[in-house]
């Protein structure tokens, strides 16, 4: 009910005519779908960018035309905003025309016929075992934070978890008899658990027992904190993990919580790992990301296929292929 009045009192302010109201009511809208505060914040920024542009020549959410998108996404462009950056700009801007059509403040669609930009494949930098070993070297395990740094940095590499997930899992998500953690805060608010190796249950199993020994009376549930017992936020990681990158002396790619997503990824493939159960662990409701690790990933696969080797033992191959040249092969067909 108080969601319905909250709607209800956005709605009645006009968005159509509004920026501010408009751009209120839609990120409403995806937070009654489930979206994460950081996904709505994502949307927030870039309609924001866009309600500047088309206010300069006095525009409404009701009436900015097709001219005007293209206007402020060649805009974009001219400034070196990367192709992936202003095609998420045409995403959101999509989305939101769709919630105006669905309320009644329009009844065209002004991104009719803007067609993405054609996005470079990048392909992730990822650490290499000599590299990640170095980097799980760094942190002084003999002091809270460097144990707390190294737990979080092997669970990365074990689970392949986003940062944020890692960082909002609490003491009760953590099930250490069993090696899985339960991600809640998940992207798209789907739920999954998400099993551990044995190492990494046992370095938790340390680093709990060091945060329950330094904080038995913190009010937080977080599992991974700061040395004043408060939640350990998402850029204050990242600055640690620059710090042990340039401690341990690697070079040549630039250490994130991503590039330790990205390396879990590559190394299940390389060591043979189902594809589906990648899906599942990594939190991607389609196999498409998958398919595309596999391929950004092909030389390490073609070394597991040397391995298995699908084609071994077929004794009849290699006698039919000894001693045959294919350049005295004949071209005529005789069935």
């Amino acid at each position: 009910m108080v969601a319905q009045t909250e709607k209800v009192a956005l709605v009645a302010v006009r968005p159509a005519t509004d920026w501010e109201t408009a751009i209120a009511a839609f990120c409403f809208s995806r937070k009654l779908k489930g979206c994460s505060e950081q996904t709505i914040n994502w949307y927030q920024n870039r309609l924001s960018r866009f309600a500047q542009f088309c206010q300069r020549s006095n525009e409404t959410p009701s009436n900015f035309s097709r001219a005007t998108v293209l206007a402020f996404l060649a805009q974009l462009q001219s400034r070196g905003v990367t192709p992936q950056t202003i095609n998420g700009f045409r995403r959101a801007l999509s989305a939101f025309c769709a919630f105006l059509r669905s309320e009644g403040f329009r009844n065209d669609d002004p991104l009719w016929g803007v067609a993405k930009l054609k996005e470079p494949v990048p392909f992730p930098r990822t650490l290499s075992d000599a590299q990640l070993n170095a980097l799980l070297a760094a942190p002084d395990i003999t002091t809270f934070v460097g144990l707390r740094d190294f737990t979080l940095i092997l669970l990365l590499a074990d689970s392949g978890l986003r940062i944020n997930e890692a960082l909002s899992l609490t003491l009760d998500d953590i099930d250490l008899p069993n090696g899985f953690v339960l991600v809640r805060n998940a992207k798209g608010g789907r739920e999954r658990q998400v099993p551990l190796s044995h190492t990494t249950t046992l370095a938790l199993r340390r680093y709990l027992s060091a945060r329950f020994a330094h904080f038995p009376n913190v009010s937080t549930r977080a599992v991974f904190v700061t040395e004043f017992g408060l939640p350990l936020k998402s850029q204050s990681f990242r600055h640690r993990l620059e710090y042990y990158a340039k401690k341990a002396n690697i070079t040549g790619v630039k250490i994130s919580p991503h590039s330790l997503r990205f390396t879990f990824i590559r190394r299940w493939l390389a060591k043979g790992g189902d594809s589906i159960v990648l899906q599942r662990i990594v939190g991607h409701s389609s196999p498409v990301m998958v398919s595309y690790y596999a391929k950004l990933f092909a030389q390490d696969l073609k070394s597991i296929h040397a391995k298995v080797n699908p084609t071994e033992g077929l004794t009849v191959v290699q006698k039919r292929l000894t001693g045959i040249s294919g350049a005295k092969t004949k071209v005529r067909f005789r069935p």
